[in-house]
């Protein structure tokens, strides 16, 4: 066991440290599976933190690991500068899975005092508690109505409310936007904001690359249980800053012809194209002559890369749809 601490050069507090943090399955007939092996990462306090991969990656067993449902085979790792052998963490975490149950019968306000009888919880401030939490995620005009007649995005709207429910320093969200409407998954995305403004952490296992890339601080991606690549979406997604990109629609070969040559590199994707300027006046010169020329403009600006992009480089295989990779 390792000893909590700040790093005082930096005075960055720590929600999370994990050192070589291993987890193997026996599976039967002397067969082992890799969970995670020697995973080593770091969450600053009030940040949100994204953990991406393809499916088999790790996700779900760092994510089982970090909320003491089970515990590694080797390594050692801290929540909130305490073990994962130690229950008084518990208490400081919230937590919302994929897809959550709930009793069918109850309404928002009852599911709420359930879980908030766990921590002892009763009396008039914890009547104003769940007003508060349910106007939060905006669903106290529909606070009668029960868990049996709730949509997918009121499911995870209230999953949220009871994440939040012990008033949590450090919160796990096992794929909040997953199966819901652009509205609703926006809604979920500005609340996790909100929770940062508060100060809280956000831990966030997510498929969705698309959804990650607008909200998370930090981002790590694994591959078969390996660390492959972490750092700041800002440091990630940093494409060649001497360069500017154009990316558009429906466009032939005459008109990327027609631009001359200040094109440095011509990229051709599925249902678009990207073309590289090493000079602003010539990437913004094109745009419009393509615009003119009927194309839809996509992008335009600084070259920068998605997470994606990120995402292929790491792992060296494209995501199964254009905006999600399958995870576990």
């Amino acid at each position: 066991m390792f000893v909590s601490h700040t790093r005082e050069v930096a005075n960055i507090a720590l929600a999370i440290r994990t050192e070589h943090l291993t987890k193997i399955y026996d599976v039967g007939w002397g067969r082992q599976n890799v969970g995670i092996d020697n995973l080593t990462l770091e969450v600053e306090e009030g940040q949100i933190f994204g953990l991406v991969g393809p499916n088999g990656s790790g996700k779900t067993t760092t994510l089982k690991l970090l909320l003491g449902l089970i515990f590694p085979t080797s390594g050692n790792a801290e929540v909130l500068g305490m073990s994962l052998d130690s229950a008084a963490y518990k208490s400081r975490i919230g937590y919302l899975p994929e897809g959550p149950y709930f009793y069918e019968h109850l309404n928002a306000p009852e599911l709420l005092r359930m879980y908030g009888s766990l921590f002892g919880l009763r009396g008039p401030d914890f009547e104003k508690r769940i007003q508060e939490l349910l106007e939060l995620v905006d669903m106290w005009d529909r606070r009668e109505y029960r868990v049996a007649n709730y949509s997918r995005g009121m499911r995870q709207r209230v999953g949220v409310a009871q994440a939040l429910i012990n008033e949590p320093d450090l919160l796990f969200f096992d794929e909040p936007t997953a199966g819901l409407d652009p509205i609703g998954a926006k809604h979920i995305r500005e609340v996790i904001l909100e929770l940062r403004e508060r100060g809280k952490t956000v831990f966030l296992c997510s498929h969705l690359l698309k959804e990650m890339e607008p909200i998370c601080d930090n981002i790590a991606i694994l591959e078969r249980g390996k660390l492959i690549t972490r750092g700041s979406v800002d440091e990630l997604l940093a494409g060649d800053v001497t360069q500017y990109r154009v990316e558009a629609r429906d466009l032939d070969d005459e008109i990327i012809e027609q631009l001359g040559d200040g094109v440095a590199e011509i990229i051709r994707l599925d249902d678009s194209c990207r073309i590289l300027f090493d000079s602003r006046e010539d990437a913004f010169e094109a745009a419009t002559r393509l615009e003119d020329a009927g194309a839809y403009l996509m992008t335009v600006g600084p070259d920068r890369r998605t997470l994606e992009e990120v995402f292929i480089d790491a792992v060296g295989e494209e995501p199964k749809d254009a905006s999600s990779v399958q995870g576990s």
